[in-house]
């Protein structure tokens, strides 16, 4: 299972993204050039005692060694955070790291426990899909450009019975700190499963509820299968 996150990473500040991760533009005059292989995926990154990120989790699970990086920014050390980024694979599962961006990924809260009182605000999700331990998601919000905040909370929890069978239900709470709704904006997410994913679980049933644009209360549902 992926390590826990260290405590500053449960930060629940939305990134609100305007545009799409930009690459290190390379020219060349002759038409034989070979543009690298560069992948954007989501993936759980590991940084040193230098804040310098030195691993990646896949989303195929797979860690891979990060042997040369571009202009990267420095983390907090020894951490473990989620992020979106370009990568190129390279030998013997080392990779390039080129860019990325954070990835708001805070650990679900049981409803009891959550202090918000704002009510949720809606949000659209333009796309979700299963991820390493992990439901990624593409969110588009309204917004003028003040901070929003996404919060996960786990509504109900069924432990898994003996053929391995188990379930969670999830909500989002969406508090757009009052911003005006007067354009579309982007944030990725991925709501963390692997609290949820002991060693006896062969599948996890996973449901996420959110109010859309339209008022109406929408639910996402999934299955995950740990790759045990």
């Amino acid at each position: 299972m992926t390590a826990k996150p260290k405590t500053w990473l449960h930060t629940l500040f939305v990134l609100i993204v305007n545009c799409q991760l930009s690459m290190v533009n390379s020219s060349c005059s002759k038409d034989s050039y070979h543009y690298p292989d560069v992948k954007e995926e989501f993936f759980t990154a590991k940084t040193g005692t230098d804040s310098l990120i030195n691993t990646i989790i896949t989303d195929d699970g797979i860690s891979r060694q990060v042997v040369e990086s571009e202009n990267i920014d420095r983390l907090t050390p020894d951490s473990v955070i989620r992020l979106l980024g370009y990568y190129e694979e390279q030998s013997n599962n080392t990779v390039k790291l080129h860019s990325f961006i954070p990835v708001t990924a805070p650990l679900p809260v049981p409803c009891e426990e959550y202090l918000d009182s704002v009510p949720t605000a809606p949000v659209s999700i333009q796309s979700a899909w299963m991820g390493h331990e992990y439901l990624n998601m593409l969110l588009n919000v309204q917004s003028a450009g003040k901070p929003h905040r996404v919060s996960f909370l786990i509504d109900q929890y069924q432990a898994p019975d003996s053929l391995g069978l188990s379930s969670a239900t999830f909500s989002i709470h969406h508090n757009d700190g009052g911003d005006a709704q007067i354009y579309q904006s982007r944030a990725y997410a991925s709501l963390p499963l692997y609290p949820y994913l002991s060693s006896s679980v062969r599948q996890l049933d996973v449901k996420v509820n959110y109010l859309d644009y339209d008022g109406q209360i929408q639910q996402l549902s999934f299955a995950y299968k740990p790759k045990n």
